[in-house]
């Protein structure tokens, strides 16, 4: 170092000396209520203005009174609830109360009176003798509902039980005073706020005994966690303490700065107390009258959140704390919630810093944080602290061996440690983007385009080469230090360091160099990595997405591990997220933390560290706008499962309100469900899962999606489900349900559809009949052809053959005159004669069966023809006859005949049977005739090796079944004997017969 410079790191370090001794920041301006989350609905935004009252069902719903009438409000959005009736006016709603019943009471102000919502409906409860405006609704524990009347001196009480109205006056102690509020304490106590004084009635008294209690108008009455009763009024917010009259002095009080319009207060779960002041905002006192302080101490701590920090307006009615903890506000422009926020703002650090933060934790527990121009340290459980001021932001901060922190300025490096500033020179012209002391006390610096340096041995040094742009530096868990280079570096040999670049890891262009307590984590726009003992591990962002473009990252000893990036402040159990490294696609909860949360800002994209843990716990964040702080041990999980509800079902113009079972017009195809969760939080955050049983074959997600559209729906009875899940993924499995009854139509009803079923039947038997007439009209038609060619041959026959035959019959029988007895030729022409006149016989026969003579019973010609058959002697052949016996078409008999004739006899010469049964069936439909034998059987090859020898004895029963229309069934086995059933067509078996004279076979 030069003498020059050796004087300037003297006088530097001797005014950063100075001023780590002597000189603090300035103090901030602290933002009101920074610890809470702050969430508003305005009149643009869809909220009622003029708001009077909030309060919650017993269902879940917020209910907001307000100037513009009802609304009932699930997180989303407001609904409008109207009164019963043709006209139901405008309401003017100046209080509700959600009785423990389920009912909401609405008390209302232009003389409304009382009004009650129950199963959907808001109607009125016909209170006698209302006022001009109802100040305030109690619940007794009987559940009778107390009723303020306001705006005048007399019958200014009423109590509904048993469906009956009771009202109070002089004779119950009453004071001719407005009454301002009703209130019950845990003991049962009844107390009411006057005008100027507070009575009060214990159990079981029937007056109202005054306390002495004096106060201005607009009063209210809370009690807190230890069970005391505050008053507060437009002058203060105090303690009365004790319950008889003689002990209602005031022994705490918080005055007011400034008068204000009204006071309506209570205390939240945690023991705060909030105000609502009606003209200067919102008061919030934590845990008033825990600790013993002065007036004066405990005036300091009151808190006023005000439209200039965010409110919707100063003019605040309400205040209202719901079941999860949120504590509401009603405005005169809209509605505010508060909630405790996970991540707050460090306020001690300002805003804005010009060149952003920079930060580091040394062994010692403390965080180290630096602005534009000073240096914090935030010692564990404690408030940030000046150290020193700077000329120049710090352009890396780093921990150094003995809880030492290294800042680096624009010329120089300064070492902070046990209160003393060490300032060194830094190299020229090198800018540090990140620095590191190694385990073996090198300071690494990287310097971007100037490359890398050190510093060792009280001197700095230059990596040699072209190693690139150095872009940032951290400390491995194994105590080397690990360099980020835009690109792959040119090294010589080892090197003391782990260099990283984006080829080693297919992650894209690397964005964060994140030290775990066991490996090095490295993140980018396409993923998440590891680099633990020379191997590498990596995340794709499609499948954590929330894993991309980390910025920072910290593992605690308690097992998390913390991330800061484009996502927010996302936290992780440490053996998951390595769980998901070994076995990508493995579940990797996490819980996130974001603008929601208290987030007020993005993640700075600087080098060095972002997120660190300070030794108690806590969580810091360095964001674009402010240092944020998350404390691990303030974290609370909403364990309430959220009630799930079914808003309205809207069918065509038809809207239903909170259904349960419906019953919609027949031929209806489609319809919209609205449902909610009634969970205020982060109602963005509650997830749904929904399902119609019956369409939906299992869950279907619908993330914070709140309605659904089903189409194409058919009669029947649909039941639809959806449950949901807060915003701490607690599930209400038993959600609601919804009965869905969709009715058919004429044409979607089972007795039409049968009827159709039964015409298309019909329809089809009737072109089966038709089809069927018309085959066996030309099966008729051609035996009517086939009979008539008949009589034609045997008119032929007769005219000419026959005829020609008995002619020369008679020549040569005249011949036969002529020789003598003696001749032998005498003989052969007898012979011959004989033989001729029997075939002349035999033709006439013939000819006499070609012109169908008459036609005997079929069942009596089969009885002859089995006659016929050449069975052997025990074999038992038997015939029956089924119905009444009907003629037969002729040729239709005798192809009959001849089928049963080809059966009988092969029963008769193969079947070896002992018993043969012949049954003929006379059916309306069908004649039938079953010849069955209890022989051998016929094998499955005997058509096949029949048709080869020559018998064609089945082939031929088949083709005389098919030319008359029939069915021929053979059933046989080996063994088991034959079946030969022929079926005939009614229509083609039996003569045609005049229409009448069938109704009368029929009758």
């Amino acid at each position: 170092m030069s003498r020059a410079g050796g004087l300037w790191s003297g006088l530097a370090g001797a005014a950063l000396a100075l001023a780590l001794a002597g000189t603090a920041a300035a103090a901030p301006t602290l933002e009101p209520l920074a610890e809470y989350k702050r969430v508003s609905w305005s009149i643009e935004g869809g909220a009622p203005s003029r708001v009077n009252t909030i309060g919650q069902s017993k269902d879940g719903y917020l209910w907001i009174g307000s100037v513009d009438g009802l609304f009932r409000f699930d997180g989303v959005g407001f609904e409008p609830i109207q009164r019963d009736g043709p006209k139901p006016g405008r309401l003017n709603v100046s209080q509700v109360l959600g009785a423990r019943s389920g009912a909401l009471w609405v008390g209302l102000g232009r003389s409304g009176g009382v009004a009650v919502y129950r199963d959907g409906r808001l109607i009125d409860a016909r209170m006698p003798d209302p006022s001009r405006e109802v100040t305030s609704l109690a619940e007794d524990r009987e559940g009778g509902i107390w009723v303020a009347r306001g705006g005048r001196k007399r019958a200014t009480l009423a109590r509904w039980h048993n469906g009956r109205w009771q009202e109070f006056g002089p004779e119950a102690g009453l004071p001719e005073q407005e009454i301002w509020q009703v209130f019950f304490d845990r003991d049962g106590v009844q107390w009411l706020v006057l005008t100027s004084t507070v009575l009060r009635r214990a159990p079981g008294e029937t007056r109202f005994s005054p306390t002495g209690a004096k106060v201005a108008r607009r009063a209210s009455l809370a009690q807190d966690g230890l069970g005391r009763l505050w008053l507060s009024d437009s002058v203060s917010t105090r303690l009365m303490r004790g319950e008889a009259p003689a002990a209602s002095s005031l022994t705490r009080a918080y005055p007011r700065r400034d008068e204000v319009g009204a006071s309506r207060i209570l205390f939240d779960r945690k023991g705060d107390l909030w105000g609502a002041t009606w003209t200067d905002g919102v008061v919030h006192i934590p845990a008033p009258g825990v600790a013993a302080r002065s007036v004066d101490a405990g005036a300091l701590r009151i808190q006023s959140y005000k439209a200039v920090h965010g409110l919707t307006s100063d003019q605040t009615h309400a205040v209202f704390e719901d079941r999860e903890g949120n504590i509401w506000f009603g405005t005169e422009l809209g509605l505010d919630m508060m909630r405790p926020a996970a991540v707050t703002v460090e306020q001690a650090i300002p805003a804005n810093s010009a060149r952003g933060y920079r930060m580091t934790s040394t062994a010692d527990g403390k965080v180290w944080i630096a602005d534009a121009h000073t240096l914090y340290a935030i010692a564990p459980g404690q408030a940030p602290k000046s150290v020193l001021k700077t000329d120049w932001s710090a352009g890396s901060l780093c921990a150094g061996a003995g809880d030492a922190v290294w800042v680096t300025l624009r010329d120089t490096v300064l070492r902070v440690r046990d209160g003393k500033v060490e300032t060194f020179a830094k190299p020229a012209e090198a800018s540090a983007y990140g620095c590191v002391e190694d385990e073996d006390g090198r300071l690494w610096m990287a310097a971007l385009d100037k490359g890398l340096y050190w510093r060792e041995g009280g001197a700095w040094s230059h990596w040699p080469g072209g190693v690139g742009i150095a872009s940032n530096a951290a400390l491995q868990a194994d105590g080397r230090a690990a360099i980020l280079f835009r690109n792959a570096p040119t090294l010589q040999g080892p090197a003391p360091f782990e260099a990283i670049h984006k080829a080693r890891f297919p992650i894209g262009e690397i964005e964060g160099l994140l030290p775990g307590r066991e490996a090095l984590y490295l993140s980018g726009g396409q993923g998440f990595a590891r680099l633990r003992g020379g191997a590498t591990a990596s995340l794709d962002a499609e499948r954590y997405p929330w894993l991309a473009s980390v910025n920072g990252l910290v593992q605690t000893p308690a097992g998390d591990t913390w991330t800061i990036g484009d996502a927010g402040v996302v936290r992780m159990r440490s053996a998951d997220l390595d769980r998901a490294l070994d076995r990508p696609g493995a579940p990797l909860p996490r819980r996130v933390f974001d603008f929601r949360d208290g987030l007020n800002s993005f993640v700075q994209k600087s080098p060095g560290q972002q997120i660190t843990a300070g030794g108690d716990g806590r969580i810091w964040i360095l964001t674009r706008r402010n240092v944020v702080v998350v404390d691990p041990a303030r974290l609370s999980v909403n364990t309430l499962p959220p009630p799930v509800a079914i808003r309205a079902v809207m069918v065509g113009d038809q809207h239903f309100r909170d259904p349960s079972a419906l019953r919609l017009p027949a031929g209806t195809r489609g319809l919209r469900i609205h449902y909610t969760a009634l969970s205020f939080p982060a109602p963005n955050r509650v997830r749904f899962q929904y399902r119609l049983e019956g369409v939906d074959a299992d869950w279907i997600e619908a993330g914070d999606r709140r309605e659904v559209i089903y189409d194409n729906l058919h009669p029947g009875t649909f039941h639809f489900r959806v449950k949901a899940a807060n915003s701490d993924g607690v599930w209400n499995e038993q959600g609601a349900t919804l009965t869905v009854e969709i009715p058919p139509t004429l044409v979607e009803t089972w007795w039409f559809r049968a009827a159709c079923v039964l015409a298309v039947a019909l329809a089809l038997w009737g072109v089966y009949a038709l089809r069927l007439r018309r085959v066996a009209a030309q099966i008729k038609d051609r035996l009517e052809q086939r009979a008539a060619e008949r009589e034609r041959i045997a008119r032929e026959l007769h005219d000419t053959l026959l005829q020609s035959v008995q002619g020369l019959i008679m020549r040569f029988q005249s011949v036969a005159y002529q020789i003598p007895d003696d001749l032998p030729a005498k003989d052969v022409i007898n012979q011959a004669l004989d033989r001729a006149d029997q075939m002349l016989v035999e033709g006439r026969d013939r000819v006499r069966d070609l012109r169908g003579a008459e036609v005997r019973r079929l069942d009596l010609v089969l009885r002859e023809l089995m006659a016929e058959q050449p069975f052997e002697a025990g074999v038992k052949v038997e015939l029956v006859a089924e119905g009444t016996p009907r003629p037969v078409q002729p040729l239709v008999q005798e192809e009959i005949v001849r089928i049963a004739g080809e059966a009988l006899f092969n029963a008769a010469r193969h079947a070896k049977a002992s018993q043969v049964l012949v049954k003929v069936s006379y059916g309306v439909r069908q004649l039938q005739v079953t010849i069955r034998d209890d022989g051998v059987g016929i094998g499955a090859n005997r058509m096949a090796w029949a048709s080869r020898e020559g018998h064609y004895g089945l082939i031929g029963m088949h083709e005389r079944a098919g030319k008359m229309g029939a069915q021929l069934a053979i059933e046989s086995a080996s063994g088991r004997g034959t079946t030969i059933a022929l079926s005939v067509a009614g229509s083609i078996a039996y003569p045609t017969q005049p229409w009448f004279a069938r109704l009368g076979r029929k009758k």
